[in-house]
């Protein structure tokens, strides 16, 4: 079985490396791409990929609250926030908003990859280990 991805992120050529990267993978593919919060919305809505993978900093309306909205209207989906921000406060508000993970872009490839496949296999919450690091050093 395909895992059906819908890609989020307002650069194109973001989009088009990190589309590779998760095709790389025989299971996975990116079957819907979005360069804004209200493209992203309609897209994922009208085409219910298996997992979103959102930006938070997209034009128009942000991932976070597209997040929120995708899940006010489809219980059931499953996003997962891939974003340059490490503060934990990021991760926190993603996944108060129904997020299913949290992935930085500063985290290896394969971390992306893998939360992916767990988001989708076993409906987990995934934060990628740099958050823990980075709370670590505050406490």
């Amino acid at each position: 079985m395909n895992i059906r991805v819908m890609l989020a992120d307002d650069h194109a050529v973001v989009r088009e490396g990190y589309k590779r990267l998760l095709e790389r993978t025989r299971d996975i593919e990116v079957t819907i791409e979005a360069g804004s919060g209200e493209e992203a919305y309609r897209q994922f809505c009208a085409g219910e990929p298996d997992v979103g993978v959102m930006d938070i900093n997209l034009p128009g309306i942000s991932g976070i609250e597209v997040t929120r909205r995708i899940l006010a209207r489809l219980p059931t989906a499953r996003i997962l926030v891939f974003s340059m921000h490490e503060d934990v406060v990021f991760a926190s508000r993603a996944l108060q908003a129904g997020a299913h993970g949290y992935v930085t872009k500063s985290s290896a490839p394969d971390v992306l990859v893998d939360a992916v496949g767990m988001i989708v296999a076993c409906g987990i919450v995934y934060a990628c280990e740099r958050l823990y690091s980075r709370r670590a050093l505050r406490s």
